[in-house]
């Protein structure tokens, strides 16, 4: 779009009202000095005074012929809207026939079913919980902690990212759990359809033609990155939507239009997720930039700080109406394990990312390098050819060519990945703002395809053929898919030279929809089909999807046990993790998901040298004893003749179904018991990992306590080793230089009966070729792999020290095989076994069981027990400290403070005490005020607005 009159003559506020020619030129339709003639002259001239009649009659005529043309313009955009829609389900069901096919359903493996199918499902059980308290009881009562996510989680910050605030999301409230796995994939497929429709909005809003319009708007719809995420992580769709809406509200800010729509589209991005929101915000402040300079010519600091203020402004109302989920999940989030992550950022990418960046142009292939950092681009081959042609046209579109470059190069550093990932890991997942600008550029081109010159088309042509030969001699890209590709951007470009012309534009345009369409289908065959890529393979069963979070999940056993008596949790070892099943089945596990979790509970596993693959995702507590009962956990679930994984005490069959096999423990901690003595934070600090864990069972770690220091008695020991290099492998000392996959050495050592056996390895590094690899630990039947990342992959966050428990054994242990996954150099600080006896923690336990809290009762954001003491004791409980909880002791406010690392404590003076804990999710009450407060801003604003057009 143009503004053919300069920036000066106008000032925030007075911007003439602007339409737009069919190539989205702005015209103007008048200024401020204009209508104040107009009114200082009783709106008309004298002229028009001599000749009222005529001028009535001209006037009658005009505005006929106004209604005449926005009648017309209305039949015009609704054609373009249903031409959309046809369209839209005929080359959607290119990828749907996969889905029918192979009887797949639109849940992906891992973090499609166990995160956002999961979270669907479970909102939609939230939801309607609400409802039937609220129409049976006449009362509102909204959960927001939940004891079953996790070790105990906030739902709305767990969940916002997944569900909660999402618009469509509320559709899962119609839906059973059994058949939720439809109603999922018609959310699917209508962000999707929702995506391309908001497209179509903006073209329409800067007046482009129809069939150019629905062509961007089928190629942003169906991008690469579209088709890869639509059904993996539905959620990621959600800007692809907002994003167009909200620059419909930038540019009707700059043409002196309402600011409606930018603050509640402002207001839904930021409620919806607030991830991708922070992506809206850098990407739409990019594009005011470009827009202002376009519009204005220039930049001038005197109008541009007004433009800014009064941006910000609006801004902050739409931010602010949104403060109800986005301060307390843009507050939790700082406080994750993953934002305390050190991740390394490198200066450039791989330079096999490199190599097949310009063929995964269109090549939608998610094994590429690029699709590990999320590059994923796979788009139409006539896209392309709409770039080639704004290239060639030097003079114009000088807008869209500076985004695309800027973009572009926002692609081929790591740095912007880094910092649009909210510096974080490197991560392009913002690259669904770069498929809408290059949906645009073919919007904005259309119209010159056909009005080229001779030498313009044979420059188009020579790019794409010299384009087509460097993606064909990359290794790599020599498929099927690849040559299909090139050949139809060569036959798109071979169009455009020979038959590029306003004669042949009607038939051209049918050519253009058919390679669209046969474009996107070329992707979805290459990426779905089994015979290439296979991505169809990674989606679940139809109708297996909840069955998996349910009675598929190792949770199930324990529920079938019908055990309803006090709090416990259950853990297991040996089997595939089945993470947030708990959820579903409403019990209480050890495992965790989602992509925001509870810095405390990665704290502590830091702390402890727990194994964990990424800060949050944990599956367990590693078969430790110690741990275990701190947990509170009386069951235990391992795969039937796995019961090498048991830990100590857990020697009763319960029950199980065949797969999986349930163990109860007769000496377990119940939910609320209580320390005598405290270990001061520095004290801790000072110890082992395997000191540490033994320290938990004697004292209460606190920042603050009154109780006596404890005297902590340790028993590990740690026994010589004798390292044997196995071949492949040579040893200097702490240093291991394995010279291929799957080298090993064994530690032979004198171990301790009646004890767990742990190897410890001190601050691991590796040098070599790869990114992350994995050690295999194996001990007798006992088998255990530690997965490691090294700096240069993206999910990096610093840990090297691991302590891993190979299980406890009535019999000495005397030998562990170590193997190395990956060729390289490792270098280890320390490398030593542990043995662990267990003849402590048993008295341990009964002392920590003397006090403990009575008749707990759990309901909706509250938990009330009453305890009885002789002495002064700090009451935990093992549930993840947040700082939502307010604790009421006989009544009176109490301080909880965060203990043991990750759970809840309470420090108690000695008599009979009512404990009761109230949750609040954090800065919800503040995020309420600020949003009504912003609501009442708004409508005040509208009513100003509405007084001022009738002054």
């Amino acid at each position: 779009m143009y503004l053919k009159r300069s920036y000066n003559q106008y000032h925030p506020g007075t911007l003439p009202v602007c339409g737009g020619d069919k190539n989205g030129n702005f015209r103007s339709f008048g200024g401020k000095a204009g209508m104040q003639s107009k009114i200082a002259t009783g709106g008309v001239t004298t002229a028009q005074k001599q000749d009222a009649p005529r001028e009535e009659d001209n006037a009658v005529k005009q505005e006929s012929s106004q209604e005449e043309a926005s009648v017309r313009r209305g039949k015009t955009a609704l054609s373009g809207y249903a031409m959309y829609t046809v369209l839209f389900f005929v080359t959607v069901s290119t990828i749907l026939i996969y889905f029918w096919k192979y009887h797949k359903s639109m849940v992906w493996d891992c973090d499609g079913v166990y995160q956002h199918f999961n979270s669907f499902v479970y909102y939609g059980k939230y939801l309607r919980e609400i409802l039937k308290n609220l129409w049976e009881n006449h009362t509102l009562s909204v959960p927001m902690w939940d004891m079953s996510i996790g070790y105990g989680a906030d739902i709305l910050t767990t969940l916002n990212y997944y569900a909660i605030g999402d618009p469509l999301a509320l559709l899962s409230v119609f839906a059973s759990p059994e058949k939720a796995e439809y109603m999922y994939a018609f959310v699917v497929v209508l962000r999707l359809y929702l995506a391309g429709f908001s497209f179509l909005l903006y073209c329409r809003y800067h007046k482009n033609e129809n069939v150019p319009s629905v062509l961007g708007a089928l190629t942003y719809c169906f991008s690469g990155f579209a088709l890869f995420v639509f059904s993996r992580h539905p959620a990621f769709v959600n800007p692809m939507v907002y994003f167009p809406l909200i620059l419909i509200g930038i540019d009707k800010i700059f043409s002196g239009e309402k600011p409606w729509l930018f603050i509640w589209m402002t207001a839904v991005s930021a409620i919806s997720n607030f991830y991708f929101f922070y992506m809206i915000c850098v990407l739409m402040f990019l594009y005011a930039v470009v827009r202002y300079i376009k519009l204005f010519g220039g930049i001038r600091l005197k109008e541009l700080l007004g433009w800014l203020l009064k941006f910000i402004g609006y801004f902050a109302v739409g931010i602010g109406i949104a403060a109800v989920t986005f301060l307390p999940s843009a507050m939790y989030v700082l406080n994750t394990g993953r934002m305390e992550a050190g991740n390394s950022v490198p200066a450039l990418y791989p330079l096999s990312y490199y190599g097949r960046l310009a063929g995964d142009f269109f090549c939608v292939d998610y094994t590429s390098p690029g699709s590990r950092y999320y590059t994923v681009l796979g788009l139409v081959p006539l896209l392309l050819a709409a770039v080639f042609v704004l290239l060639v046209k030097r003079k114009k579109n000088t807008d869209l060519k500076a985004g695309f470059f800027l973009l572009t190069v926002f692609l081929l550093f790591p740095f912007f990945g880094h910092v649009l990932n909210g510096f974080s890991y490197v991560s392009n997942r913002w690259i669904w703002g770069y498929d809408m600008l290059l949906s645009y550029i073919l919007v904005r081109v259309y119209p010159q395809l056909f009005r080229l010159d001779k030498t313009e088309k044979r420059v188009v042509l020579l790019l794409a053929v010299l384009y087509g030969a460097v993606v064909l001699l990359i290794p790599g890209h020599g498929t099927a898919h690849s040559r299909i590709a090139v050949a139809m951007l060569v036959i798109l470009c071979a169009v455009i030279a020979l038959c590029g012309s306003l004669k042949n534009r009607r038939w051209m345009t049918v050519f253009f929809y058919a390679m669209t369409i046969g474009g996107v289908g070329l992707n979805a065959w290459f990426l779905y089909s089994p015979q290439q890529t296979d991505y169809i393979g990674t989606f679940r069963t139809a109708g297996r999807p909840y069955k998996m979070l349910t009675t598929a999940s190792e949770c199930y056993p324990v529920k079938e046990l019908g055990d309803t008596g006090d709090f416990y949790r259950y853990d297991s070892y040996g089997i595939v993790a089945h993470e947030n099943t708990a959820m579903q089945t409403r019990m209480y596990g050890t495992d965790f998901y989602f992509s925001v979790s509870n810095g405390n509970v990665n704290r502590f596993f830091d702390e402890l040298g727990v194994c964990i693959r990424v800060e949050q995702m944990y599956d367990n507590l590693d078969g430790r004893t110690i741990l275990d009962r701190l947990a509170a956990v009386k069951y235990f679930v391992v795969k039937e003749g796995k019961e090498a994984f048991l830990p100590y005490s857990y020697d009763t069959k319960a029950g199980g179904n065949g797969k999986y096999a349930v163990y109860e423990s007769g000496d377990i901690l119940p939910f609320g018991y209580t320390y005598a003595f405290a270990v001061s934070p520095e004290q801790f600090a000072a110890l082992t990992p395997a000191q540490k864990q033994q320290a938990l069972l004697q004292g209460a770690v606190a920042e603050e306590s009154s109780l006596p220091e404890a005297k902590l008695v340790f028993n590990d020991q740690e026994p010589q080793i004798t390292v044997t290099a196995g071949e492949g492998v040579q040893v200097n000392g702490n240093t291991f230089t394995v010279s291929h996959d799957g080298a090993a050495v064994t530690l032979d050592f004198t171990g301790v009966g009646d004890s767990e056996t742990y190897l410890m390895l001190e601050h691991v590094v590796y040098e070599g070729s790869a990114d992350n690899f994995s050690l295999l630990v194996t001990m007798g039947s006992t088998e255990k792999k530690i997965p490691v990342y090294t700096p240069r992959h993206s999910f990096y966050s610093g840990k090297d020290d691991f302590m891993c428990n190979l299980g406890y054994n009535i019999e000495p242990q005397t030998q562990i095989t170590l193997k190395f996954s990956k060729a390289g150099t490792y270098t280890l600080d320390d490398l030593y076994v542990v043995c662990q006896p267990v003849e402590n923690i048993d008295g341990q336990t009964e002392k920590l069981r003397a006090d403990v809290l009575q008749e707990t009762e759990f309901s909706d954001n509250r938990i009330t027990g009453s305890i009885s003491l002789d002495s002064p004791k700090m009451l935990v409980l093992p549930m993840a400290y947040s700082d939502g909880w307010s604790a009421y002791v006989d009544g009176a406010p109490q301080k909880l403070q965060g203990v043991n690392l990750m759970y809840t404590g309470l420090e108690l003076e000695p008599g009979e005490h009512s404990v009761e804990l109230v949750y609040q999710t954090p800065y919800l009450k503040t995020g309420i005020l600020i949003s009504l407060f912003s609501i009442c801003v708004f409508f005040s604003l509208q009513l100003l607005d509405r007084r001022i057009k009738t002054v």
